[in-house]
């Protein structure tokens, strides 16, 4: 009955009736479109593998993954004024049109920028890519008020900045990495036939599949008694949506220990959490899924997800954001995550199938409740299963924690000091 209930929800969730865009969609997609075509400008004169490394597209493609995105809005719900407008300039710019023209055409007669305005925030560090675009065009008829250039450009290399080096720094932990790669092949081959062993060894395929599907449960209705409270409190301060979405990853975790063991000695022991762990098989298998993700970036096209913010969220906006991202997505998420698929279903699914076919099987039960589509979802099952193939080589589930820090890290940092922290 509980996986019953399960797959009803997953079913709605992938197949169900769309209800539009979450609120504020529209605005994180902005963000990530103006920092993208700034990024974009910025290194149109950088060697391609310089592109490559900082995650940089070239100009053309930039403005062509930003009407893409502009597309999926539409799909979806209306494009607001200012939305219209940047997804206006964009066309304008990518086809060689006029400015004025295509504007006049997409907004239909609702107000645009004002010239004065737009370029005086141009000139305080509150512009975007297209506010710049379209000064430029104006300025062959009317003569700026502020002298908005040099700031937009300081703006635009402090982000190129940013992002070679945020992203050269996890390409050197990769590179690192790969000293350790030969002994964490060598430890992974031997995890293929490890033999579960005591009490966790002797949990019925039943017992932990049902402890799991209470804990998803219980994670699915705390999850959705704070979208809604967050939803019916707008004035909610920061910090208490930040003990609220703590609470709600902590407690189904804590409900499986609590269904499994007497006491927390006996988790932490049985669960291996009190087991060392080099970390050379943390760091080789951290290189070890940087190959695979360049290797599914060039089977899969990057533009496959259907989420038109790319994946950005508008809770992690600001300081109080930065620290909810920390405190969530570093730091809870993998402790929660790892207790329940690796610690319980891998667990139990191992005992009963073997390794191979239990990583196999909770990496794709992982995979399916991150609610991604195509690369992302071939990417996180492919953790999943590395996961789950290091917590059987190495029998610690403290290692399991601390790669998925280290690989959730590796991902947040970088984006938000790149679209979410301010330029000025």
């Amino acid at each position: 009955m509980l996986a019953f209930i399960l797959g009803i929800w997953l079913w709605d969730s992938y197949f169900g009736k769309s209800a539009g865009y979450a609120p504020g969609t529209e605005s994180i997609a902005l963000v990530k479109i103006d920092r993208d075509l700034r990024l974009a400008d910025a290194m149109a004169d950088d060697p391609a593998w310089l592109r490559h490394l900082a995650g940089a597209s070239d100009p053309k493609a930039a403005r062509e993954n930003a009407l893409k995105m502009f597309q999926k809005l539409a799909t979806e719900n209306p494009v607001s004024a200012p939305g219209l407008e940047a997804f206006g300039i964009i066309k304008a710019e990518h086809e060689g049109l006029q400015v004025r023209e295509v504007l006049a055409e997409v907004l239909q007669g609702q107000a645009g920028s004002d010239f004065t305005e737009t370029s005086k925030n141009l000139a305080s560090h509150r512009g975007t890519w297209w506010h710049a675009k379209l000064i430029e065009s104006w300025e062959h008829n009317m003569r700026p008020e502020t002298h908005w250039r040099q700031t937009f450009g300081e703006d635009s290399q402090k982000l190129r900045a940013r992002a070679i080096v945020l992203r050269s720094s996890v390409w050197l932990l990769g590179l690192a990495g790969l000293i350790f790669l030969p002994g964490t092949l060598a430890l992974l081959k031997r995890g293929l036939r490890a033999k579960p062993r005591g009490y966790g060894g002797a949990w019925p395929l039943p017992l932990g599949l049902t402890v799991f599907l209470v804990a998803t449960l219980a994670w699915i209705g705390f999850s959705m008694t704070l979208e809604l409270g967050i939803s019916t409190l707008p004035g909610l301060h920061p910090s208490m949506a930040l003990f609220l979405d703590s609470a709600a990853r902590l407690l189904p975790s804590l409900i499986a220990l609590g269904l499994l063991f007497r006491r927390p000695s006996h988790a932490i022991r049985v669960l291996g959490l009190n087991k060392p762990f080099g970390w050379g098989s943390i760091l080789g298998v951290f290189s070890l899924l940087m190959i695979i993700d360049q290797v599914l970036h060039w089977l899969i096209a990057g533009d496959s997800s259907t989420d038109p913010g790319g994946g950005l969220s508008a809770g992690e906006a600001g300081l109080w954001g930065l620290a909810f991202m920390i405190v969530s997505a570093c730091l809870l998420a993998p402790l929660a995550e790892e207790l329940l698929y690796r610690g319980v279903l891998f667990r139990s699914c191992w005992n009963r199938l073997g390794v191979i076919p239990g990583a196999i099987l909770s990496s794709a039960v992982f995979a399916i409740l991150h609610f991604y589509d195509g690369y992302g979802l071939a990417s996180v099952a492919i953790f999943g299963l590395s996961s789950a193939v290091l917590y059987a080589a190495t029998g610690s589930l403290g290692a399991c924690i601390t790669l998925h820090f280290l690989y959730n890290s590796a991902i947040k940092i970088p984006e938000w000091l790149i679209y979410h922290a301010p330029l000025s």
